[in-house]
């Protein structure tokens, strides 16, 4: 099954969220199937978020189709407020190939459905994404790993308790969306922080570097709050800085997603060499290549 949202604006799924009367959901939807649904319960909720979404437009507007997924979703009033996701691994679906998919999407376009002319919300009963895997328009091992359709099933692990005693535990919650940045204290690594930056905001995340915050006397102290806070950690071993190997070891310790990345593969510690780590030039092109190629590794460990 797949979301299915059509408007009549050309602009309407440039930016999350999206409003849609309340009163158009579920049209063009298989009685049977919108059964399921129609309460917009919380298990519906639940089950409409957990579905791959197709974006499209009314057919006069000629605009191809983005693939994404549902965040959320708030009734208000005889309104709803649906806050979406693209997928940035799945290019527009361009409108003539759209037109050729819709009727085995079961989308409406022939000249006597109205479906085309139609700002709703339909839930299909087609498998989308394999669907477009099979005509090879999206690869199913190149979508985003973010996509609630990309999610596999995780063994849970046993947790491990930590009880630092020369740490403070920081009284602030961890921040799934936290990328904490550890490399040297000098100004020749601020292009460097620049390109990892760009990295984490094309994948929703943003960054956070040691030297941008004081909020305790001792800097080691800020230091661990900062890792302790975030989800990934990326370790700059350039100049094999000991304050990084220190640093890693905490992040490490703490189950910390450790990403390492150099301008000298020998710099990389030999008890790390196990480890994947991305090799950089800290030039105008190699910085480029470091955003280029930390994107998708940051994206891959979102959701882990």
């Amino acid at each position: 099954m797949f979301n299915l949202l059509m408007s009549g604006l050309t602009t309407a799924f440039d930016v999350s969220p999206w409003e849609l009367e309340k009163a158009r959901f579920g049209e063009y939807t298989d009685p049977v199937l919108l059964s399921q649904f129609e309460k917009l319960d919380e298990t519906a909720v639940k089950a409409l978020l957990s579905l791959p979404a197709l974006f499209w437009y009314e057919t006069s507007n000629e605009k191809g189709a983005r693939v994404g997924w549902l965040e959320e979703l708030k009734i208000r009033g005889r309104d709803l407020q649906i806050k979406f996701g693209l997928d940035p691994f799945i290019p527009e679906i361009p409108f003539p190939m759209m037109m050729e998919l819709a009727p085995h999407l079961d989308i409406g376009v022939g000249r006597r459905d109205f479906e085309k002319n139609r700002t709703h919300w339909a839930v299909k009963d087609v498998d989308l994404i394999d669907l477009l895997d099979h005509r090879r328009i999206v690869d199913r091992n190149q979508i985003s790993p973010r996509a609630p359709y990309a999610r596999p099933q995780r063994n849970v692990r046993p947790t491990l308790s930590v009880q630092p005693q020369f740490f403070e535990i920081p009284d602030q919650p961890i921040d799934g969306k936290l990328v904490a940045v550890m490399m040297p204290f000098t100004p020749r690594f601020g292009g460097v922080y620049d390109a990892i930056s760009a990295a984490a905001q094309q994948v929703g995340m943003h960054t956070q570097k040691a030297d941008d915050i004081w909020t305790h006397s001792v800097l080691i102290q800020d230091i661990f709050g900062l890792i302790y806070r975030s989800h990934i950690v990326v370790c700059d071993f350039s100049g094999k800085n000991p304050n990084v190997f220190y640093e890693a070891g905490i992040a490490h310790m703490l189950g910390r997603h450790v990403v390492p990345i150099t301008q000298a593969p020998d710099d990389v510690p030999f008890d790390l060499r196990h480890h994947r780590f991305i090799p950089y030039l800290n030039n105008g092109e190699g910085l480029l290549g470091l955003t280029q190629k930390l994107a998708p590794r940051l994206a891959t460990l979102a959701e882990t």
